[in-house]
């Protein structure tokens, strides 16, 4: 293949990824209604054994996972979208509200409030829940006396500190009315629950994938103080924050559920989509080779041993013969050195791209793409797709916009920027391909 052919088949490799984890398809290759028999997962219902079906999804897929429950026609229920993924909303068989990600405004209070208050509501329902990733922050209920601003200064500080999402969602569990187990606890007390879940966490942990609302939590209020302790964010954050977690911490409030009554089925994620891009290299005769599902790191440093590894496949054939294919996904990041840096466009996936190309620069025939899942890699557009002669065309300083963390302009100038509308959000899809030397 010459490198248009290359850069091609990347592209197709990481759509047909994307495919493969679309939120509808997977709900309903869960589902299936026979009669009053519903099966959901390995879980089979009644559905004369129930007053209603209450569908209540939260998540960035979660209209297109509601869609996929159109078989099931429930009574009632609500889900919560991105108000940036709007998705088909004309065969969402149930309420669609519309919150704001990743730092909530009042709106994600009033959808959760809603949601909350539909489960309070009823008795002997079967509540069908659907989470996907951005349900987190989507599905805000902070507890009694957590101001909006204080939980957002909370996330902002945690996200730019450099705790991981187990971190993260560890805090922010024991300040919500509804994050770990706790919504899942209160819809057991009004009848039955399953939970369809499609992950975007690295690893797959269900009581971390959108804080785990209907999955039991094994955390705890010292388990919080500690992360903001060893991030030196204990002293920054809000006193509201503070002496509702040092309340936790002496006894005065109940922990989250350590046990459940839901019943959750992981059913897509980031191995999903990789799967997918795999078989149209397989159909193209391509050796290949899924590295790892679990890929994470700082993006500009974790593209040094990817190119190594192609490098090596190019000059050697090991641990795969060119022509070959190298896939893998997970969830890279970003770390600002400073606010200054902060202004830059682009995102991790972008980054792990530049900094590719740079490794790559005087080679020949390899090409790297990589995608956030989701279609919005930081901000705006999907990712980006360079080869080896991506530097020596672009007028523009590859190593400046890295350190800028403003990388968007710089695959735009080349028309190289990855955009697609997507329904899913399980990760990011890298695909890397290397043909023999000329």
């Amino acid at each position: 293949m010459n490198l248009e052919d290359i850069r091609e088949l990347v592209e197709k490799m990481i759509t047909g990824g994307v495919r493969s984890a679309d939120a509808e398809l997977l709900v309903r290759k869960n589902i299936k209604v026979d009669g009053e028999k519903i099966r959901i997962g390995k879980k089979t219902f009644q559905r004369d054994e129930y007053e209603e079906i209450v569908l209540l999804g939260i998540g960035k897929a979660s209209v297109s996972m509601a869609i996929g429950c159109g078989m099931i026609h429930p009574d009632d229920g609500l889900v919560i979208a991105d108000s940036n993924n709007y998705g088909e909303v004309d065969r969402c068989p149930v309420k669609v509200r519309f919150a704001d990600h990743p730092y909530p405004k009042q709106a994600n209070i009033d959808a959760a409030e809603e949601l909350f208050s539909i489960v309070k509501d009823k008795d002997n329902a079967l509540f069908i829940f659907l989470i996907s990733g951005g349900g987190s922050a989507l599905f805000t209920l902070p507890a009694e006396g957590i101001p909006l601003s204080d939980l957002n200064k909370l996330n902002k500080l945690l996200v730019k500190s450099g705790a991981n999402i187990h971190q993260i969602n560890t805090v922010r569990k024991h300040l919500s009315r509804v994050k770990g187990g706790r919504l899942g606890k209160l819809c057991s007390k009004k009848g039955d629950i399953a939970s369809l879940i499609i992950s975007d966490v690295v690893g797959d942990d269900l009581s971390v994938i959108a804080s785990g609302p209907t999955y039991p939590d094994h955390s705890t209020y010292e388990d919080a103080k500690e992360v903001l302790k060893e991030f030196d964010l204990w002293n920054k954050i809000s006193d509201s924050i503070r002496e509702r977690i040092d309340r936790g911490v002496n006894g005065e409030l109940d922990e989250t559920p350590t046990k459940s009554e839901v019943h959750n089925f992981l059913i897509g994620n980031n191995m999903t989509a990789l799967q997918g891009a795999k078989k149209i290299a397989e159909d193209r005769g391509l050796d290949n080779i899924i590295l790892t599902s679990q890929n994470q790191g700082e993006a500009r440093a974790v593209a040094k041993p990817l190119m190594g590894i192609a490098k090596e496949i190019q000059d050697t054939g090991n641990p795969i013969k060119p022509p070959a294919t190298v896939i893998l996904g997970g969830e890279t990041t970003v770390r600002f050195s400073s606010e200054d840096t902060e202004t830059g466009k682009g995102g991790p996936n972008r980054e792990l791209v530049l900094s590719s190309a740079i490794e790559i620069k005087d080679r020949e025939n390899i090409v790297v793409g990589s995608v956030d899942s989701d279609g919005i890699d930081g901000m705006d557009k999907a990712g980006a797709i360079a080869d080896t002669s991506t530097i020596e065309k672009c007028e523009l300083d590859p190593k400046e916009h890295l350190e800028k963390h403003d990388s968007q302009p710089y695959f735009d100038s080349l028309s190289d920027s990855i955009e697609f509308e997507s329904r899913t959000n399980v990760n990011d899809i890298t695909v890397i391909i290397v043909e023999e030397k000329e």
